[in-house]
């Protein structure tokens, strides 16, 4: 949750001066974990490590759902495509040892060890939240980045397991019902394309806007955009306007006019 915390605030408060600092750290801890806590040939994550040494306890499903909500926020924080796969690859694992198919949400467990003779799921969404309710904001969000069919299942599903129950379970299940908001909203992607510079005004103004449920993306125009277009085809046909760094504010994946200046971008995240 460390990654999550420290690359949100990058994201929403660009303009303080610890900015860079916040997304420097959210990079390094990511990619500590990436180098030593993560093995891509098995899809294992580790879940401790200490004096160079992280073999011994694979990780359950709250440490995967952690870690791929941190890596989503590392993300839309600095747009890397190296932190989408990931998180794309992250979740694949965690669906494979962890989902439920036949009640929807997650296993805490694997399964695989015969000293559990029980598998559960957490729903409490105390100090920290339950894998399966951070999971479900962490489906939506790549649903809503890359139109996967079926990550929207699975959410359907999951938040299906309450059924009329959520009501009143409320006071238990905050996270959970953030992201039955989240599954009610339209799904929107805010689109900065241009160098990090450049893009810094559009950026900023889109920061001043309180839009939960919406997707912040910086693109860098040429390589970097054409290898996010492979997982995200609307981001392909994106070009800047006069040379000017562009935003693009789109709602299911269905842009409005692309715009350069602060205040246009206000105008078109503005409420109504």
């Amino acid at each position: 949750m460390m990654i999550a915390a420290f690359a949100r605030a990058a994201r929403v408060l660009p303009e303080r001066p610890q900015a860079g600092e916040w997304l420097a750290t959210a990079r390094r801890a990511a990619r500590f974990v990436f180098d030593h806590l993560w093995d891509g040939s098995s899809g294992v994550l580790l879940r401790r490590y200490r004096d160079g040494d992280a073999s011994g306890i694979e990780g359950y499903a709250e440490d995967y759902a952690s870690l791929i909500w941190g890596v989503i926020e590392l993300f839309q924080a600095d747009g890397d495509p190296v932190w989408l796969s990931w998180a794309r690859d992250l979740q694949a694992q965690q669906d494979a040892r962890f989902w439920d198919a036949a009640e929807g949400g997650w296993f805490s467990t694997t399964g695989r060890d015969p000293s559990v003779l029980l598998r559960l799921k957490e729903d409490y969404d105390g100090a920290e939240p339950s894998a399966s309710s951070v999971s479900v904001l962490n489906l939506l969000a790549l649903s809503h980045l890359t139109g996967d069919d079926e990550a929207r299942t699975k959410v359907e599903r999951t938040l299906g397991r309450f059924g009329e129950r959520a009501g009143r379970a409320a006071r238990v299940i905050p996270m959970m019902l953030a992201g039955l908001s989240t599954w009610h909203a339209a799904p929107t992607q805010v689109v900065v394309l241009g160098a990090e510079g450049d893009a810094k005004p559009l950026w900023a103004e889109a920061a001043r806007h309180y839009a939960p449920f919406a997707l912040m993306l910086p693109v860098t125009p040429g390589e970097t955009q054409r290898a996010l277009a492979a997982a995200m085809p609307f981001i392909g046909p994106m070009r800047q306007k006069d040379g000017l760094a562009t935003a693009f504010v789109c709602r299911d994946f269905a842009c409005r006019e692309p715009v350069t200046s602060a205040g246009a971008l206000a105008a078109q995240l503005a409420p109504g």
